[in-house]
């Protein structure tokens, strides 16, 4: 279902990969793992890769930065049992077995060192600036996520309990027979805090069901219904909440072409989605005038904290833009093309 996606997320803990996983999918036999600074070509490569495959009609994930999302961090072709990834901090990736299935490509080669040298200051500089950045953007983050939780205490356990239950029951989850062999679960992000906003990536083409879920509440109903499809032996996408890492923003369901997506008031949702189940409304029904002004205060600061954090991690892609434009005139590009071409060679060849 999901063409495009992230595998990193900028969130109130800092930054989470969940790149490890491109290791243990089984969809994926080979790994090539990009190697090399800023501006020597990783992304251009794999969006080469990526339009070459799409023209011998082969489907295409792309893999987005979260720091950049107009630049490629990953790529997968399933038919061709390929992944691409950028395996450079803070998302590193190191083979399990270096050239059992995975292996290196080494981009940094094609730079010129020499010319590279006299830059060194200029370039420290850059980086430092850069990486100065990420902390009042983390910091923003972990403040809206602590007035998150908040909001959640101030609704109470029993009250959220109570409306997840009959939630469940109005999503008509089917309870399916287990011992079967369980399915497998994939992570992703749908969703990202990047320097151009909060972004909401399309879960593809099936029937969506969008939760309306500003206060977090449906993380562990998802959960347990992936739990239950899970246990019924199909294979899950979970899509994580970069507002909370460790909680379930999306179930989806590749073979049936189905999903269930919480949807945070602060990211747009699925224009697809066939039925929207308003967690909010139910949750804030009964409540006194007074508690509700409250909480609205508390959401509308926590927004503004969001707008802060991408406004400091704009700073920040600023910041690494002047690192590759210090960079990339140091940079064999007639040597990145030979390597693009003679990889597209070598897989569409092979395949």
């Amino acid at each position: 279902m999901t063409e495009t996606y992230f595998l990193g997320a900028n969130t109130p803990e800092g930054f989470r990969s969940e790149y490890g996983g491109l290791q243990s999918d089984p969809r994926i036999r080979r790994l090539l793992i990009l190697k090399g600074g800023p501006g020597c070509g990783k992304s251009t490569l794999m969006k080469t890769l990526g339009a070459r495959a799409e023209e011998y009609g082969w489907a295409v994930e792309r893999i987005l930065c979260s720091s950049d999302p107009d630049s490629l961090d990953g790529l997968v072709i399933p038919e061709l049992g390929l992944a691409l990834a950028d395996g450079t901090a803070p998302h590193v990736v190191e083979p399990a077995l270096c050239g059992c299935g995975a292996n290196y490509l080494n981009l940094g080669r094609y730079y010129r060192e020499a010319e590279l040298r006299p830059m060194l200051p200029a370039i420290r500089a850059a980086k430092a600036a850069n990486a100065a950045c990420y902390g009042p953007a983390y910091g923003c983050l972990r403040a809206a996520g602590a007035l998150s939780g908040a909001r959640r205490e101030l609704l109470g356990g029993d009250r959220i309990r109570a409306v997840t239950e009959e939630a469940l029951e109005q999503l008509s989850v089917e309870r399916l027979p287990q011992g079967k062999t369980p399915g497998r679960e994939r992570r992703i992000y749908l969703s990202g805090i990047t320097p151009r906003g909060l972004l909401s990536l399309s879960p593809g083409e099936g029937r969506i069901w969008a939760i309306q879920d500003g206060y977090g509440a449906g993380g562990p109903l998802l959960r347990r219904l992936a739990e239950a499809r899970l246990a019924g032996g199909e294979d899950v996408v979970l899509a994580m909440d970069p507002l909370e890492p460790e909680t379930v923003q999306g179930v989806l369901l590749p073979a049936e072409g189905q999903g269930w997506l919480r949807v945070h008031p602060a990211f747009q949702g699925p224009r697809q989605a066939m039925l929207r189940l308003d967690l909010d409304a139910a949750l804030e029904a009964g409540l006194p005038d007074e508690l509700l002004e409250g909480m609205r205060e508390l959401e509308t600061l926590e927004q503004r904290l969001l707008r802060q954090a991408v406004s400091w991690l704009h700073r920040a892609k600023a910041r690494h833009d002047l690192l590759e434009e210090l960079c990339r005139p140091a940079v064999d590009f007639a040597g990145v093309t030979r390597e693009t071409e003679l990889l597209c060679r070598e897989l569409f060849t092979e395949s």
